[in-house]
């Protein structure tokens, strides 16, 4: 009770900074070891297709930590949800690292989504509890720029060490980053949701609030473009490896380097934005973001049907990839502005499309003898939900 009484932290940039290590468990769990896949198929002795399934059933993990976490921390309150889930990411990150076959890899790899997505959704909940408006959509866009290091240093990281260490040092090096999110949980952050403002608990309960969510329309269109948007981006992420090193012959160091200048610039845009919703309404940039992604989605499609060619590929992917930083923080703030009172479970229905949209693209856009034009038609499917969706939000907003 005492601890509950405390006063709510203030959303310091030290405080925000550690938040962002905690959200960043998708990036380093995803990028870190993409410059390792062939490898891995050779090593375990098996197909890319079963290594893919590495990235799906981490992306299946992140969506199940945040459905069940989420809602639960609306009851039982982030703290101490945060750092068991932090435990959870280092004893199973090193899991992957000691696994003997695919079967235990993969399972391994759930088991880390299941960790690393219950620390995304708290520490986004975490924001949703100690800002709001305009504040809220200028933080989650902070938290963004942050989240920023993670994508421009794992790939790069990852190609660089693959050579020397193995997939498997790669594992041990993302070992590290969970205890370093640990440290955070248990150091850094303090409980952000008071007794006082928690939901009743129970499976009644909970079931009553996601009614609550789901039955929100304006919830359910920022939710849309927040997950689909994201399917653009991933649909680029998974088929990226094969596409840069295999059809476009670029080595490991070269690919790294594209995929961290892809992410400085999301980082980018999210400072961008950051500065832009002090005077711009949110919903606007996030409509001109995602029809600027389905451009370039479109772009990409008909230059892979005639190709395709790097020096198309590189530019047009980097503004597609970076208008990412114009629609995760704005849709995430707009949305959960929608279930303000039930933030926990906002957010986890909103990290849930995210990464489930991310598992049904992943095996997806690598079929096929042409992985460029399988990515584009990916791009140009989620851009256009994202697009849909957004509209649906902007129609009907309940505060």
């Amino acid at each position: 009770m005492a601890s509950a009484e405390k006063p709510r932290q203030t959303l310091t940039w030290p405080l925000l900074a550690g938040l962002a290590l905690l959200s960043a468990g998708g990036p380093f769990g995803t990028d870190l070891y993409l410059p390792g896949l062939p490898r891995i198929a050779a090593d375990l002795g098996t197909s890319d297709a079963a290594v893919q399934l590495t990235l799906s059933s981490f992306m299946l993990g992140m969506a199940a930590g945040q459905v069940f976490i989420g809602p639960l921390s609306d009851s039982l309150g982030r703290h101490k949800l945060l750092v068991i889930s932090a435990v959870l990411a280092v004893v199973s990150s090193a899991a992957c690292a000691l696994a003997p076959n695919i079967a235990v890899l993969i399972g391994a790899r759930a088991a880390l989504g299941l960790g690393m997505g219950a620390c995304v959704v708290l520490s986004r909940a975490s924001v949703a509890d100690l800002a709001e408006g305009k504040m809220a959509a200028k933080a989650f866009s902070l938290l963004m720029m942050i989240m920023g290091v993670a994508p421009i240093l794992a790939p790069v990281v990852g190609s660089v060490l693959v050579e020397p260490i193995g997939w498997r040092g790669l594992f041990w090096v993302l070992t590290g980053v969970a205890a370093a999110q640990l440290a955070v949980a248990v150091l850094l952050v303090r409980e952000s949701l008071p007794v006082s403002a928690r939901s009743q608990s129970g499976l009644a309960q909970l079931g009553r609030n996601f009614r609550t969510a789901l039955g929100n329309r304006a919830f359910l269109g920022y939710t849309l473009a927040f997950g689909a948007g994201f399917g653009t981006m991933f649909s680029y992420i998974a088929a990226s490896a094969y596409l840069f090193q295999t059809e476009l012959g670029l080595s490991p160091l070269q690919y790294g380097l594209c995929f961290g200048m892809n992410a400085a610039g999301i980082t980018i845009a999210s400072f961008l934005n950051a500065r832009l919703v002090e005077k711009t309404d949110p919903h606007a940039i996030l409509r001109r973001a995602l029809l600027g992604m389905l451009l370039c989605a479109v772009a990409l499609l008909i230059d892979a049907l005639v190709g395709p060619h790097l020096f198309v590929v590189i530019p047009v992917l980097f503004v597609a990839v970076s208008q990412i930083g114009f629609v995760m923080g704005n849709a995430t703030a707009l949305g959960t502005s929608q279930v303000r009172r039930i933030a926990g479970t906002g957010s986890a229905v909103m990290g849930a499309a995210q990464f489930l949209t991310a598992s049904l693209v992943s095996p997806l856009v690598v079929l096929g003898s042409n992985t460029a034009l399988s990515m584009a038609l990916g791009m140009v499917v989620c851009a256009s939900l994202a697009n849909f969706g957004a509209a649906i939000g902007g129609r009907k907003s309940v505060a």
